[in-house]
């Protein structure tokens, strides 16, 4: 009899855990609202089955401090698919064209990189951080 109390939660566990869909262990977030997400991870906005994956950054804005000809570019890399929908892969930017990308219905917006280079810095590519916004076309 005891086996049996323990057995059940046990095997509703198991059975969540074979049911659980890899998309949702992610950020989930929510449309219209910004969401800060890290290079090499991933968001899924809740409800739409639409997810975005930062897959690598890049960063040439003029550190602070630093006198430059060029205010630079922070550009970000991201992978979106929609659940059985082709992927699309683009580059949004920090200062140059373009800044969002549309995919089917949707337009992701880059509203802002972090952390900020400043002189003499070094940046793990880890650390940075795209903030992101989803929105309906």
């Amino acid at each position: 009899m005891r086996m049996g109390i323990f057995a059940a939660p046990l095997l509703a566990l198991m059975l969540m855990g074979f049911a659980h869909d890899p998309r949702t262990s992610g950020n989930v977030v929510a449309l219209g609202e910004q969401f800060k997400i890290k290079n090499g991870k991933e968001a899924v906005v809740r409800g739409e089955k639409l997810s975005i994956r930062v897959q690598s950054i890049s960063d040439s804005r003029c550190p602070t401090g630093a006198t430059c000809i060029w205010a630079g570019n922070g550009e970000v890399v991201i992978k979106v698919d929609k659940k059985n929908k082709k992927q699309v892969v683009a580059t949004l930017n920090t200062s140059t064209e373009p800044k969002e990308v549309a995919y089917r219905g949707f337009k992701i917006k880059l509203i802002a990189l972090s952390p900020y280079p400043g002189i003499n810095q070094s940046i793990d590519p880890k650390n940075y951080e795209a903030t992101i916004v989803v929105t309906k076309d």
